[in-house]
């Protein structure tokens, strides 16, 4: 039987667990012409809901526009590709392509080609630009040309930006006015714009002195539901003829603390252990614990490369963040026993942050400190104790 658990990859809608909720709402708003900004963690599944609501709209005949903002070093190239999908998609076939795209995106003056072997499309652009304000205004022109081809056909059609938050840094400081200016105006394309820095974007989107301020909708992608995450393991486990111990489903969903792509990982080890042993063939939580702790180490140099390339401070900071579960890192105790003063601390965290090792989690009223990748927890506690 195939190992049931996946990662790594962009999931099928088969194999997401939960993101009903999720993936309607980005399909509505391609259909309802509308914007809404998708927010969450990285390893949350952003991506595979992204995938999904895109496949559901094409069998719906609607034309999506799909992208990781973080696939191109320049806007230019993002724009690039656009150009070229806007002229298989909505160019009108090959005898008009070039002439409509010479037309509707006239301020790049684009050079579009077919590869008559595979039926590719590819496009230059005759513009060259230097400063980011210039970089952001090729992404302005280039959707506005979606804009006004998008207006010509009667199916919907969806621009869709994964890792948005890193063509505003690409762009500098203006990229956000010159991009809602230009968004806010189009009537005839659905705007997804989703993003793994949950702080920078729900700073963008909720502080009424910036430009994305109720822009569009916001949906924040959090854990999948405990219960229908330890269905999904004991049905898949299940299947396979597997027994389940007491606790050892629990005990995924703990390690991995309910990331998605954690606990994929772990499920799709275990499961492959339980595969390999046929020993009585039991799930139990020493086997879990066994497992998580063969993934961290084969996953050593890279650990070890990220702790290396930390100062001192850093590396005492995200200790404590372990140790104290995120939270009052800057109590008394936890200072004096970290060694850092509460600047130092706060200087800290915030390079962790920016090099995505943690996130700063605000929920029920309480803020918190996680780190990006759980097992990173698990090595640095294998490295205390030895």
């Amino acid at each position: 039987m195939k190992n049931p658990f996946q990662f790594g990859r962009e999931l099928a809608p088969s194999e997401l667990v939960d993101r009903q909720s999720e993936i309607a709402a980005c399909v509505n708003t391609v259909q309802n012409r509308e914007r809404l900004f998708l927010i969450g963690p990285r390893r949350y599944g952003k991506t595979s809901i992204l995938n999904a609501a895109s496949d559901a709209l094409q069998q719906q005949g609607a034309i999506v526009f799909r992208y990781s903002s973080e696939a191109y070093p320049t806007i230019e190239m993002l724009v690039s590709r656009l150009v070229a999908d806007a002229t298989e998609k909505l160019g009108g076939g090959y005898e008009r392509a070039s002439e409509r795209v010479r037309k509707f995106f006239a301020r790049l003056r684009p050079e579009v080609t077919l590869n008559l072997t595979d039926r590719s499309w590819s496009a230059t652009l005759g513009i060259g630009t230097q400063s980011p304000g210039q970089q952001t205004q090729l992404l302005v022109d280039g959707l506005e040309g979606v804009e006004r081809l998008a207006a010509e056909v009667s199916m919907p059609v969806g621009v869709v930006l994964d890792e948005f938050q890193h063509l505003v840094e690409l762009g500098g400081r203006t990229a956000e006015g010159q991009l809602r200016a230009a968004v806010q105006q189009h009537g005839a394309l659905g705007y997804i714009f989703a993003g793994s820095k949950t702080r920078m974007l729900t700073d963008m989107t909720t502080d009424a002195s910036r430009p994305f301020y109720r822009l569009g909708g916001r949906l924040f992608v959090g854990p999948v539901p405990r219960k229908d995450f330890h269905e999904f393991l004991d049905h898949s486990f299940g299947r396979a003829g597997f027994k389940i111990g007491t606790g050892a489903l629990e005990a995924i969903l703990d390690r991995a603390e309910e990331v998605p792509y954690n606990v994929q990982l772990l499920a799709h080890s275990c499961w492959n252990e339980l595969a390999l042993a046929r020993r009585g063939m039991t799930l139990t939580v020493a086997t879990v614990n066994q497992v998580l702790e063969k993934v961290v180490r084969q996953d050593d140099p890279f650990y070890t490369q990220v702790w290396n390339l930390l100062t001192s401070a850093q590396q005492k900071a995200l200790i404590a963040v372990v140790r104290e579960r995120g939270q009052n890192l800057h109590s008394t105790r936890v200072l004096r026993e970290s060694g850092l003063s509460q600047s130092t601390m706060q200087r800290a965290l915030a390079a962790l942050n920016s090099r995505d090792l943690i996130r700063e989690e605000e929920t029920r009223g309480q803020t918190q400190w996680r780190l990006e990748d759980p097992f990173f927890s698990t090595w640095l506690r294998i490295i205390d104790r030895n």
